[in-house]
């Protein structure tokens, strides 16, 4: 069984490199599919020490992507920004659904004032997300009908802005790519529910999938917070939690996340390590070779 949700892990990170890969060749940046998964790679590493939503191992695959690429810090980081709105939008959409599963077994959520704030979140998230594809000429024309800015970071801003557009007005010429890259969002996301309930059916016969699922992206709503490096602690002690909450023993709890966080943790961490040290190594090689 282990053998079997490591493997489901390593699809999961195939599935968003192929994401990223899409995106960065509609950006025209010329990357291939292995310099993605390099690139990839080194964010995990630095995600894994960063805390909440990851900020850092961002501005990593943004680096990356302007060196390998070729192209601007500009260009670069509207791949980081495109990439993360179609997974966050595809969180916070597949959250709607948690919290409606919640609804009927957490007193707290039952509160209709409780219940429409939470609502109320999830979907101003999600409007701000899609909100980039409604209109992106228009806001595209108003931002160029503006006056430069003076200050050399609002610039930036702007430029940062104008490349995210570009590339949101590409995507939406090509419809099939606008829902492939969403149903494959999707897709990502309920691959961790799925490993949750493969691995916690093995520990408790009767875990019942839909608990499993709501645990699962309440966990990471809850990792997502800025507060730990890679979301250590939050994502453990919320699930653990919630774990007991609908019955499990507390040893069961324990065994269930500690395996959960490994598979999709510690071992895309040293998966990616070995990655990064087999790349290197292959170029170093290549380059001895050339010299003889």
């Amino acid at each position: 069984m282990v053998l079997l949700l490591l493997g489901l892990q390593i699809v999961s990170q195939v599935l968003v490199n192929i994401q990223w890969y899409q995106i960065a060749k509609f950006a025209g940046t010329g990357i291939s599919f292995g310099g993605m998964f390099y690139i990839n790679c080194h964010g995990a590493v630095v995600d894994s020490i960063t805390p909440g939503v990851k900020i850092g191992g961002e501005i990593t695959r943004a680096v990356q992507i302007k060196r390998m690429g070729k192209c601007s810090g500009e260009q670069a980081a509207a791949v980081v920004a495109l990439q993360k709105m179609f997974s966050l939008g595809a969180f916070f959409f597949v959250n709607l659904f948690t919290v409606g599963y919640f609804v009927g077994g957490v007193a707290l959520l039952q509160a209709s004032h409780t219940l429409f704030f939470v609502y109320g979140i999830l979907l101003l998230f999600l409007l701000m997300f899609a909100g980039i594809f409604i209109a992106p000429r228009r806001t595209k024309a108003y931002l160029q009908a503006r006056e430069n800015p003076h200050f050399s970071w609002m610039r930036r801003v702007r430029g940062f802005l104008l490349a995210l557009l570009d590339q949101a007005v590409l995507i939406r010429k090509n419809r099939k790519a606008w829902i492939m890259l969403a149903l494959l969002s999707l897709l990502i996301w309920l691959l961790y529910p799925a490993k949750m309930y493969l691995l916690a059916v093995q520990i408790v016969p009767d875990a019942h999938a839909g608990y499993m699922g709501a645990i699962t992206f309440a966990s990471y709503t809850v990792a997502m917070l800025p507060i730990f490096p890679g979301g250590l602690g939050g994502l453990e002690g919320t699930m653990s939690s919630l774990l007991l909450a609908i019955g499990f023993a507390i040893s069961d709890a324990v065994v269930v996340t500690v395996l959960f966080r490994f598979v999709t943790f510690w071992f895309v961490m040293l998966f990616s390590l070995g990655f990064i040290a087999a790349h290197k190594t292959i170029r170093m090689l290549a380059g001895l070779q050339k010299r003889c």
